[in-house]
């Protein structure tokens, strides 16, 4: 699992995501890029939880022809999602014991708005819609002395509070660290920039 923050209104979407990577099986973290920008598209790919199935969509979204605008991919997207990950599945049987969860958010040429979709691994990848508005995973217990409006500026503050949050769990926790990531999308293109470093995660 990971820190995924978004902020989306019908004009921009604001992606912030940590770069830490945890292995189940104990093997020392790495670190990799949560969301990707697909400018052809315009649009952002992020994801939560397996890094394979999320590594494997991002090629697969980038050799799509046929697809025009996030909506165009949304249509087509839970088949291959879904047999995408019964072939990770099958080639990797630990993954049985995670979840997935994709995210698409982009300008639709129909609308000419942002539009925001996700995929989860617990509902066999079925399309849902994502509403205007900030949104925390995992979402915070207690966020009253942090700033929500300021976002993305208070996101390093939010994913230290998620971290703390998570460190107090004994199952089911989510990793944290590495740095904080941020992707941009308006209509005037894409801006990609880190806002500093987290602590790495304990183990």
């Amino acid at each position: 699992m990971s820190s995924l923050l978004f902020y989306s209104d019908a004009q921009e979407v604001i992606i912030a995501t940590d770069t830490l990577l945890h292995y189940p099986d104990g093997a020392a973290p790495g670190y990799s890029s949560k969301a990707i920008a697909i400018p052809h598209l315009r649009m952002i790919v992020a994801g939560t939880g397996s890094a394979a199935l999320f590594n494997r969509w991002i090629g697969l979204v980038n050799e799509q022809g046929f697809a025009l605008d996030v909506d165009a991919v949304d249509a087509h997207a839970p088949k291959p999602l879904q047999s995408l990950w019964q072939e990770l599945n099958n080639q990797f049987p630990s993954l049985r014991d995670q979840t997935a969860t994709i995210y698409h958010f982009g300008f639709s040429e129909k609308t000419g708005k942002i539009h925001g979709y996700s995929y989860r691994s617990k509902s066999n990848f079925a399309s849902e819609w994502l509403a205007y508005g900030l949104g925390v995973k995992p979402p915070l217990a207690d966020n009253a002395d942090i700033d929500l409006s300021s976002f993305p500026d208070c996101a390093v503050e939010i994913m230290q509070a998620q971290e703390m949050q998570e460190n107090q769990k004994a199952v089911d926790r989510v990793y944290i660290g590495g740095s904080v990531q941020i992707n941009h999308l308006t209509r005037s293109g894409f801006s990609i920039y880190s806002l500093g470093e987290l602590a790495r995660a304990s183990r």
